[in-house]
């Protein structure tokens, strides 16, 4: 049997976060002001006393060490190597090296030379980070995949694929143009999907250089039309998240610290 399980999102701005220090727009100000912030990619699993961290953003120490009561990561799940999704991987290799910690850290194995230049000085001796293996790892009773997705302009990332006796998930915050084969091996079957939109509508711009969906776009997708429930993440300031009117039944914009249980 799985132990009850639960997804909180750490971080759900995109990769310049909300506030961005240099902007004076609505949602920025409004932010500032002592609204709703958001911090960069981390997302917690939890299954009973075990918990995964899928991508560590620059801003997860502060996430983690924000949280009601001391936790450590069961294990770290990495999707691609942009900044926003990667650099907190320091405070957390640090915690390997200098508080004698125990952290299992996986990537897809196209990602890990990416790592390693970013944090050479913690492959020294050893690679910190393992290849994630085809068949997934498990946590509790649940089965964590990745997959690879379009990222546009960006080249490609990964998407997380979670799946229990009872119930299915899917978190893809890095992803445009996501083929039909994928969908149909991926995307089907969900009670839960987050799903990345930066902006709420970006059909002014070329398509060419953009690299994830909008919102205008997501809710168009018939595989997130069928999900049970989905929350749009990594948002940039182009979303006000107070506007919820156009979003359907089931529908709703992510924000830091948001906890949703796994049936």
């Amino acid at each position: 049997m799985t132990a009850p399980a639960s997804l909180t999102l750490l971080g759900t701005g995109d990769s310049k976060g909300v506030p961005r220090f240099w902007c004076a727009c609505d949602v920025c100000t409004e932010a500032r002001a002592g609204g709703v912030n958001r911090r960069r990619t981390a997302t917690l699993l939890r299954v009973g006393a075990q918990s995964a961290l899928l991508d560590a953003g620059p801003d997860t120490h502060a996430a983690l060490a924000r949280l009601p009561a001391l936790l450590v990561p069961s294990m770290v799940l990495l999707s691609h190597a942009h900044n926003d999704h990667l650099l907190g991987l320091g405070d957390l290799l640090d915690y390997v090296q200098h508080a004698g910690g125990t952290l299992p850290v996986y990537a897809p194995a196209s990602v890990i030379s990416a790592i390693r230049e970013r944090f050479g000085y913690a492959f020294r001796l050893r690679s910190p980070v393992q290849v994630w293996p085809d068949e997934g790892v498990r946590m509790g009773g649940v089965t964590l995949r990745a997959f690879r997705v379009p990222h546009g302009a960006n080249g490609e990332s990964h998407a997380f694929r979670l799946d229990a006796p009872g119930w299915a998930a899917a978190i893809m915050t890095d992803a445009i143009d996501v083929p039909g084969d994928t969908a149909a091996a991926w995307l089907t079957g969900l009670d839960l999907l987050v799903l990345g939109t930066s902006f709420a509508d970006e059909s002014a711009q070329d398509h060419s250089g953009r690299s994830v969906y909008d919102v205008r776009e997501a809710l168009a997708l018939p595989w997130a039309q069928a999900a049970r429930q989905v929350i749009l993440t990594h948002l940039s300031h182009g979303v006000d998240a107070r506007q919820v009117a156009h979003l359907p039944p089931g529908w709703r914009y992510a924000h830091d610290g948001l906890t949703v249980p796994l049936p």
